[in-house]
């Protein structure tokens, strides 16, 4: 092996690799082909004289010593990326920037109306659902598809990172003409009544789970939506109950005549997380749109606590 330091844009591609986990992927991150990609990691084989991957099935697995490689480059490899990215501009009066987030559905309006509020009109947001899938929760993010994501967990990730946003109640959301729940809800009458849950895992387990030791397992479920909102409408129309964060129950209160209860069994705030790419700390485009998503979800959180008070 030769004593010279190789050639940065190999050791960058070679990182791209390993971050996502496929020669495509990596391609896709860094805007290029496959080709280009797999070109690369053989200069960089030939520079260092060690085997980087090896081939497994339609793909490719790091060797040990590839794994060894990363672990002392990726830290260097993201710190000078982030030199160059503060070096760039961004104006935030005169950019035509679009910016990509998946969030929980609670927050999604509440982001829309705010880059739809902004004196630039040129600067955009794209909100998606979250991902359903536990397995590629973060393949978006880490392919740089989404900007970043808003999240109930904390990312298991070497190449991400993460702020708390906010931490916000639960809400126990029924009709208000329900036949056996009016004023008070128990915790007999909790497991009792039947359930619409939302359709959604984290880390296998669905959302409250996460947030309470009561075994949730013993609810009898009836309905599985594929969004908070979709059984919060179920529950106005039936004698069913649900369980959604509060932020959601009290913009649909009124409208869709609910009734709300705090949970009758002791449980935690469920806290939300902004979470990016490391790499994208220093870029003074992404620093502004974390920025704002911060300030929109405070802004969110003040007009929220008089009515949570309240609760």
């Amino acid at each position: 092996m030769s004593n010279d330091i190789p050639n940065f844009n190999l050791l960058a591609v070679f990182s791209a690799v390993m971050e996502q986990g496929s020669l495509s992927k990596a391609a896709d991150q860094l805007s290029t082909n496959q080709s280009t990609i797999s070109t690369a990691l053989i200069r960089l084989k030939k520079e260092i004289g060690q085997e980087l991957f090896v081939r497994k099935g339609r793909g490719v697995v790091p060797t040990s010593y590839a794994q060894s490689l990363y672990e002392q480059i990726k830290t260097p490899i993201n710190e000078l990326n982030g030199v160059f990215q503060s070096m760039a501009s961004f104006d935030e009066q005169a950019s035509e920037r679009k910016f990509v987030i998946s969030s929980p559905e609670h927050l999604q309006w509440v982001l829309l109306n705010s880059f739809a509020a902004l004196p630039n009109q040129n600067l955009s947001l794209e909100v998606f659902d979250q991902p359903d899938n536990d397995d590629r929760i973060y393949e978006d993010l880490l392919t740089q598809e989404f900007d970043a994501m808003i999240e109930i967990l904390v990312p298991e990730h070497p190449s991400i990172a993460s702020e708390v946003l906010y931490q916000g109640d639960f809400a126990i959301v029924c009709r208000e003409g329900h036949p056996r729940i009016q004023g008070e809800i128990s915790e007999a009458q909790f497991m009792t009544e039947k359930h619409a849950v939302l359709d959604r895992t984290r880390r296998k387990v669905r959302s409250l789970s996460h947030y309470t030791s009561l075994d949730l397992s013993k609810r009898k479920i009836a309905f599985h939506g594929r969004s908070l909102f979709s059984n919060i409408l179920l529950c106005s129309q039936s004698d069913y109950i649900t369980v959604v964060p509060l932020s959601m129950a009290l913009q649909f209160q009124e409208r869709l005549g609910l009734q709300l209860f705090k949970p009758p069994f002791v449980y935690e705030q469920m806290s939300h997380y902004l979470i990016w790419l490391k790499k994208q700390n220093n870029d003074p485009a992404h620093k502004w749109f974390r920025e704002q998503v911060i300030r929109t979800s405070d802004a969110m959180s003040k007009t929220l606590k008089d009515r949570r008070l309240r609760f």
